[in-house]
């Protein structure tokens, strides 16, 4: 639907100029009537005021939009020079006002622009000082036990075990590199998850398909119950990762040959699944800290862990709409709850 705009005053002038011509072809018309031996001068004198009423309205109008369009600049310099300014009313349906509308608009767009390029680049700075704070605890053992291997005093028993110690420095360092890749591309939007309704089943198979083996190592068993079928909108491949995390820290901190039970149970808007565990306590005045980015709690300082997987977790689960909480069961057992939107 095409929409007509008021001019910008320069309507009223045509339309005067062509009024007074009118009116002059009326009055030059009855003289000639009357004057028939005066119509060439009369005819010529008529051409010579039109002319002039026409170069009047071309001057007025031309002043007129000169004065605007420098209006116009000048808003426009104001705006390069980062203030903002208003050089036509907001009220006016003319086009001009709509343009001068629609430049602002702009102009809010390339400044929320720059604000979120100024917030990603601050991520990253930040993403980069907390990697390498990082790194700086691995890549100093990796160095203080290469040191000790190379004397000539060591016993077979030492050497076998500053290798072990080595390799498990390696391990933390390359977990620490994968990891923060995950966070940094996640924070910055790179990685962009892609929801779609499935059925949740599948996804926590494959979580505890990639834990079951470090939960047999320590004797531990997973039990899968509840509405198993329920169906979710989520990210299939990023969602297996959340859970992972999840189980992954059970394992860690559980009680060896205790049992996890996965709980999976539908709320009005939400699917739960609840991940609980015997081990590790944690007090409740830590439960907001522990899906912070590095944060690890006071009774796993020296287990192996970074204190990235839960902040990764809560990452993932927010950009689906969900949320999770920690809290503990009747019978004393730690609890996470991972709440996905429903599939309906």
């Amino acid at each position: 639907m095409n929409k007509r705009y008021k001019g910008n005053g320069t309507d009223g002038i045509w339309i005067g100029g062509m009024g007074v011509m009118l009116i002059l072809l009326f009055l030059f018309s009855e003289l000639s009537c009357r004057r028939p031996a005066y119509g060439t001068w009369l005819i010529i004198l008529y051409g010579a005021v039109n002319l002039a009423v026409f170069a009047g309205v071309y001057l007025l109008i031309e002043r007129r939009v000169d004065g605007k369009l420098y209006a116009f600049s000048e808003m426009m310099e104001e705006l390069i020079d980062g203030r903002v300014t208003i050089a036509f009313p907001v009220t006016e349906d003319t086009i001009l006002s709509r343009m001068q509308g629609q430049l602002l608009r702009l102009y809010d767009i390339l400044c929320s622009y720059e604000e979120r390029e100024r917030q990603f680049r601050g991520q990253l700075n930040e993403n980069i000082g907390d990697l390498v704070h990082q790194l700086n605890t691995p890549i100093t053992n990796i160095g203080m036990y290469a040191g000790f291997l190379g004397r000539d005093d060591l016993t077979a028993d030492e050497k076998g075990r500053f290798l072990a110690c080595l390799e498990e420095q390696t391990r933390k360092l390359s977990w620490l590199g994968e990891s923060f890749s995950k966070v940094s591309r996640l924070e910055t939007g790179i990685i962009r998850l892609k929801p779609e309704r499935q059925s949740l089943e599948m996804i926590l198979l494959q979580a505890v398909g990639q834990v079951m083996e470090k939960a047999k190592n320590r004797g531990m068993e997973i039990d899968l119950l509840g509405q198993l079928q329920s169906m979710v909108t989520v990210d299939a491949k990023w969602t297996v990762e959340a859970v992972f995390n999840v189980l992954d820290n059970a394992v860690k901190y559980g009680d060896a040959g205790s049992r996890i039970e996965m709980e999976v149970m539908k709320l009005t808007n939400y699917v739960g699944v609840a991940v609980k565990n015997s081990g590790i306590r944690i007090a409740p005045e830590e439960y907001h800290k522990l899906f912070k980015r590095f944060y690890r709690g006071r009774e796993v300082g020296e287990r192996e862990g970074v204190g990235l997987g839960l902040y990764i977790t809560r990452k993932i689960v927010e950009e689906e709409g969900g949320y999770i909480k920690v809290g503990r069961t009747a019978d004393g057992r730690t609890e996470f709850m991972l709440l996905f939107p429903a599939g309906e």
